[in-house]
Order: C-alpha cells, then sequence, then structure tokens
C-alpha cells in the first residue's frame, strides 16, 4: 500500500528541511574550525556519543544529524521501491541513494584526509546534489505545471545553463572556504586596493569567486528579464514568475552577504548564511527547471 500522500509530503518537506540544515551547519563546522574536533571516523574519540566539548559538539551534532538523514532516506528508499510509483520516481530514488552514499564516504575521507581541499569541496558538492535529488524527488510526487503550452526547449537550455553557473560558483566558494581563502582579499569590492591583483595564488582564488558571482548575478538577471518578457505565454507557469522575483531579491542578499563575510572577517554565522542562500538559490533554480520539463510533451 502507498503512503497517504499528505503524511508522505510531510515526512519528505521534514528530510529536505533536515538536509538544508545539515549542509548550512556543515559550514558552521568548517567556519569554528571544528572539522577535525572529531579525530577519528565514524566513532568521536572512540566514543558513539563523546564528552562535551563546544568544537567536539559542532562536528559530533554535524554527524549525528547526517546519521538521521541517511536512516530516513534508506527508510522512504524502501518504501518508494515496495510501491507502485513511476518509473521516474524510483530511478531519482536510486540516483539519490547513490550520491547519499558517496556522500557518507566523503563525510569519511573528510576526517581521514585531513581536511584536503579536494574532498571538502566534494563533500559540499555532493550534498548539494543530494539536496536537489531529494527536491526533485518531491517535484514529482506532488508539484503539478499549471500551463496549456508545451515548454520550448530553448527556455530550459537557458536555465540549465545559467544552473551550471550557479553551481560552479558554489564550488568555487566551496574551494576558497576550504583552501582558507576567505580573506585572501583585503577590502570589498576591491581586492587589496586593486581590482584585479593576480589570478594565481589564493588571492587569485578569491578574485575568481568574486568575478565568477558578478558573471552569476548577471546570468539570473538575463533570465529573470527572459522570464519577465515570457509572462504572457500559455507555456509559462505563472508561479515560475514568482520564483524568478525570488532569485533576482536572493542574488542581491548573496553578494551583500559575500561582501559582509570579507569586511567582517568571516564570521561563522555570516558564513552559514552564505552557504544557506546558495543552497536556496540552487533549489530555486531547480523548481523552475521541474516546471519546464514537466510542462514538455
Amino acid at each position: 500500500m502507498q503512503m497517504p500522500s499528505k503524511l508522505l509530503s510531510r515526512f519528505l518537506k521534514i528530510l529536505i528541511f533536515i538536509t538544508f540544515i545539515l549542509i548550512s551547519l556543515g559550514g558552521a563546522v568548517r567556519a569554528m574550525n571544528a572539522g577535525l574536533a572529531c579525530p577519528d571516523w565514524p566513532l568521536c574519540f572512540g566514543q558513539v556519543i563523546p564528552d562535551f566539548q563546544i568544537q567536539v559538539y559542532y562536528e559530533f551534532i554535524h554527524r549525528a544529524i547526517a546519521g538521521l538523514v541517511a536512516i530516513m532516506t534508506f527508510g522512504l528508499s524502501i518504501y518508494i521501491f515496495k510501491s507502485s510509483y513511476s518509473k521516474n520516481i524510483k530511478i531519482t530514488m536510486a540516483v539519490s541513494i547513490g550520491i547519499l552514499l558517496a556522500q557518507i564516504i566523503l563525510g569519511g575521507l573528510t576526517v581521514l584526509k585531513l581536511l584536503h581541499f579536494s574532498v571538502v569541496t566534494a563533500h559540499l558538492g555532493f550534498g548539494i546534489a543530494f539536496l536537489c535529488s531529494q527536491l526533485w524527488l518531491y517535484f514529482l510526487l506532488f508539484v503539478k505545471p499549471q500551463i496549456t503550452e508545451q515548454v520550448p526547449k530553448s527556455f530550459n537550455a537557458v536555465l540549465i545553463v545559467v544552473a551550471l553557473i550557479l553551481f560552479i560558483q558554489i564550488i568555487i566558494g566551496g574551494l576558497v572556504s576550504t583552501n582558507y581563502a576567505g580573506l585572501a582579499c583585503e577590502g570589498f569590492p576591491l581586492c587589496n586596493g586593486d581590482l584585479i591583483p593576480t589570478f594565481d595564488g589564493l588571492v587569485g582564488l578569491q578574485v575568481k569567486h568574486r568575478f565568477w558571482g558578478y558573471f552569476t548575478a548577471l546570468a539570473i538577471f538575463a533570465f529573470v528579464n527572459v522570464i519577465r518578457k515570457s509572462r504572457d505565454q500559455k507555456w509559462m507557469d505563472s508561479r515560475v514568475q514568482k520564483y524568478g522575483l525570488w532569485l533576482a531579491a536572493l542574488i542581491l542578499l548573496q553578494i551583500g552577504v559575500g561582501a559582509a563575510n570579507v569586511l567582517f572577517k568571516i564570521p561563522p554565522i555570516i558564513t552559514v548564511i552564505h552557504l544557506a542562500v546558495a543552497a536556496t538559490l540552487m533549489g530555486l533554480m531547480l523548481k523552475i527547471l521541474y516546471l519546464g520539463i514537466a510542462g514538455r510533451k
């Protein structure tokens, strides 16, 4: 038997919310230099529940929430595979499980490889991908397009390109964080008194992050303009117009949060907000993409 839709919807919303919190908390662990507060894995100082110490508990709580997400996801997958849902839903669930397994391995390697920047950045990327897989599953189950004509392939092509640009920016941001390049540039918008002091080293990495961020913002603004110009088309879902405005507002907020991160010397709370806004932007892009793909005959 299939679970009542309201109960399944509530379960998925809770799972998505906890995953979102987990990703944001990962930023806090990094900002508090607590990534190696538990020097072993999967235990912490050889214990299931370690003695209390603030940095240790940042990492321990992060692991505990990750464990909860894993248990909930595996439980959901058993239910989905045993139920009579469509092939697309079961494939999405399988992809989500695959990403989760990779993420568990990367979580262990993050500690065992002593926070190597490549592993930690991959951990972030797979975390965002896992969140997206959960969102896509929810959309397939509970979101229906409100259109009367087929969505043009060109619209979806533009959206996919913009979504990739945004994802690349998130990964570059991860590289900045994992290489401790957040304060390589003093000041904002200038970097150590220059617009482009160099593209080499840690300073260059920060400069690339900033300029790809500007490019991402321009791409999103251009896409929002496409939405505005197409708002009267029968293939345009009315909800996309609202999401477009949210995208524009969030990218402006993200630029402001990024500037504050530098000007206030990378305080943990702003770092968490910066990552949370990035994840929200990715989720919105995915929602618009789903509405486009679901509207194609």
